[in-house]
C-alpha cells in the first residue's frame, strides 16, 4: 500500500494525471484548477467582505457622448496598482444621474470589456441604486475604466464599484 502523503498532489497542481490531481490539495488557492481550488474560490466569493472604490470619497463622473446611444470617452474608475489582490466586481453604485433617460454603462479592465449594465432615471425614479454586475476575477493591480451611453446623449452618471478581493 502506498503512503497517502506520497500521493498527495502539490498545491495548485496542473498535472491532471489522476483523480487526486482533479480533486486537489486542501491548500489549493483560487489560482489552481482542481475541485478544491474551485471550492476555495467560491468560498472567498461568498464570504469575503465587500469593498467600495473609491472609498470615503465621491464616485467618478462618466459622461456619455453627445449622440444618443453613443459611448463617451474612457474614464478611469480604479487606477492601476490600486487593488493589490485579484478581485471581482459585484455591483455598480449609481450615485447620481443628471438627466431623465436610460443609461448603459460599460466597465473595462485594461480596455477589455468586463461587464455592462443599464439603469434609468425618470421623474418618479431617482436611480440612486446599486446595480448587480458580476465580473470574472480580475488580475491584481488592473486599471478599471468606464464608458457610458444614454438614450438622450450628453448625460453624466456618477458611479463607484463594490468589489471582493481574493
Amino acid at each position: 500500500m502506498r503512503d497517502a502523503k506520497a500521493t498527495r498532489p502539490p498545491v495548485d497542481s496542473t498535472r491532471n494525471s489522476d483523480f487526486r490531481d482533479v480533486i486537489g490539495n486542501k491548500n489549493d488557492t483560487h489560482d489552481g484548477t482542481s475541485l478544491m481550488a474551485e471550492v476555495h474560490t467560491i468560498e472567498e466569493n461568498i464570504h469575503t467582505a465587500s469593498l467600495v472604490y473609491p472609498t470615503l470619497a465621491a464616485g467618478e463622473a462618466v459622461a456619455t457622448a453627445a449622440g444618443a446611444w453613443t459611448l463617451g470617452n474612457f474614464v478611469e474608475i480604479v487606477p492601476a496598482s490600486t487593488i493589490g489582490s485579484d478581485f471581482d466586481i459585484h455591483h455598480v453604485s449609481v450615485e447620481a444621474l443628471d438627466d431623465n433617460t436610460v443609461y448603459e454603462l460599460v466597465l473595462y479592465a485594461v480596455e477589455v470589456e468586463i461587464g455592462r449594465v443599464r439603469f434609468t432615471k425618470n421623474a418618479n425614479l431617482d436611480a440612486v441604486v446599486n446595480v448587480p454586475m458580476q465580473t470574472a476575477i480580475i488580475a491584481a493591480d488592473s486599471q478599471i475604466q468606464a464608458k457610458c451611453a444614454s438614450a438622450s446623449g450628453s448625460s453624466v452618471a456618477t458611479i463607484s464599484i463594490f468589489y471582493h478581493v481574493y
